[in-house]
């Protein structure tokens, strides 16, 4: 699921027109008929992930896969619960969002999704995903397509399939190719097409021309429909945000925009890999000025910005032995494995002198200086992974994610706030979701050490809750020796029709 393995897509003429809490009790002895129990967790540490504080000592009170209460353990009556939980020493957190994953990649079987990702989103306390490609342009790159992601989102829902929320399904990319002249009547037909198809949100990918996006993005307005993803190279992302995208992914966009040459850039690229030279201008020339203009631009239209810091992070670490073998590649399958090598390999083999590494690592560097500033500037932030490309381990790649999110100057508490309520508040979920209150869905996770001293302690997961339902620490770990032994299915001659 390399970024080659997803690729690319060319938009043809036709689809534009188309450790245990509960050594008592084991956790089957704890579920209903309906996979929940009440739940009663006393003596916790609240994190208040909208003002980043801790509300210490707090009875939280979780039924029918709700929060009903949350006091302090010492003024509140006994709740009655089925399952009381001493969490003294511990820190309740939202369940984390990962807002920019990928569970389908093209002619990959269901397994790969419902097996092998959705367990390791889980089991590192990821309870919720925005998905960025949940269609096919063609049917033959299925199996998964719109209907099993629409399958697999109300199968979660119910309770039926153990996965994160799928909070957001979005269509494939649209990204014509270079040099096709899309007409206003083709763009506003591919965005009825999608509309038609039930899509309420449409991915933009980087061959668009700006007139194109404006049709597109018109016609999405009128229809009630949101357009985000990549913004096109034709155009900075300022003018992306005037032209009404929610959302801008990935950080080398303030890098193409914020330099003395970005404007000739602009009109001559045909590829999102900037030329070596080009990098090191993009660095060394950076002006600042530049990129307070196209900050203004995004916060004065409420565009957020998912920088996905672990893509460039690969780039610079392509050619480093010890990146490459990352113990999690324990739950890789090895056709995934296989091409994430290849892709690294792709990307050394540009420029593999010590000045060409040197280069991708300052481009990855400059990244996370200019997310900072962005995060000084207002514009929203959120966390997102681009999880299943290379070298971004599903799951605890949202903790990776935060932890270069405070590298690059966040802190983290701001950090923690991405990946939770700014989340919520983007896809307009606050009333369900991104905090720990009253009435909330009960989507939590509980942590052995504070988040908000330093945010490595996100991977400190004792137990998470999802859907009112307990996962402790033996059930966590279980999901990730059923990703790891996922990991091990050969692609060939799998029943791909499985899930």
């Amino acid at each position: 699921m390399s970024r080659h393995a997803r690729g690319t897509r060319a938009f043809p003429a036709l689809a534009l027109i188309l450790g245990s809490l509960l050594p008592a009790a084991s956790l089957a002895a704890q579920e209903t008929p309906t996979g929940t129990a009440d739940l009663a967790f006393l003596h916790v540490h609240v994190v208040d992930v909208k003002q980043g504080r801790v509300i210490p000592d707090q009875t939280v009170l979780v039924r029918d896969g709700e929060i009903a209460n949350v006091a302090t353990t010492a003024t509140s009556e006994a709740p009655s619960a089925a399952v009381t939980i001493d969490a003294s020493g511990m820190w309740m957190i939202p369940g984390l969002w990962d807002m920019h994953a990928h569970l389908r990649a093209n002619g990959l079987p269901a397994w790969v999704g419902t097996d092998w990702i959705m367990p390791l989103l889980l089991a590192h306390g990821v309870t919720g995903v925005r998905d960025m490609a949940s269609d096919c342009d063609d049917p033959s790159q299925g199996p998964v397509c719109l209907e099993r992601m629409r399958d697999w989102q109300a199968r979660i829902e119910s309770g039926d399939l153990l996965g994160p929320r799928i909070l957001a399904l979005s269509s494939f990319p649209l990204n014509p190719p270079w040099d096709y002249q899309v007409t206003e009547e083709q763009a506003r037909q591919a965005v009825a097409m999608l509309d038609e198809r039930g899509h309420a949100h449409i991915k933009i990918y980087h061959r668009l021309t700006p007139e194109a996006l404006g049709w597109l993005v018109d016609e999405a307005a009128s229809r009630g429909l949101d357009a985000w993803g990549h913004v096109p190279l034709r155009m900075t992302a300022a003018e992306a945000a005037d032209a009404g995208f929610r959302s801008v992914e990935h950080a080398r966009d303030f890098l193409f925009d914020c330099y003395p040459g970005s404007a000739a850039f602009r009109a001559s690229a045909r590829s999102q890999d900037a030329p070596i030279d080009e990098m090191r201008a993009m660095v060394e020339s950076h002006d600042p000025v530049q990129c307070e203009a196209e900050f203004r631009a995004l916060v004065g239209n409420g565009t957020a910005y998912v920088p996905t810091h672990l893509t460039r992070r690969m780039e610079a670490f392509a050619g480093d032995s010890s990146f490459r073998h990352d113990p999690r590649a324990r739950y890789v399958p090895g056709f995934v494995l296989e091409a994430w090598k290849q892709d690294a390999d792709r990307v050394v083999a540009r420029d593999s002198t010590t000045a060409g590494r040197a280069a991708y690592l300052r481009f990855y560097e400059k990244g996370l200086e200019i997310t900072g500033a962005a995060q000084r500037a207002g514009v929203r932030v959120l966390v997102g992974t681009d999880g299943g490309d290379s070298y971004v381990f599903p799951g605890s790649a949202v903790h990776d994610e935060l932890a270069e999110l405070v590298k690059a100057g966040l802190s983290p508490a701001e950090a923690l706030r991405a990946a939770t309520w700014s989340a919520a508040e983007f896809l307009g979920l606050t009333a369900r979701h991104g905090s720990v209150d009253p009435g909330k869905r009960a989507d939590l996770v509980l942590l052995s050490a504070n988040p908000l001293d330093d945010i490595e302690n996100v991977r400190r997961i004792e137990a998470v809750v999802f859907r009112g339902r307990l996962l402790d620490r033996d059930r966590l770990d279980g999901l990730l020796r059923q990703a790891e032994s996922t990991a091990a299915r050969p692609l060939e001659g799998t029943d791909t029709k499985k899930n």
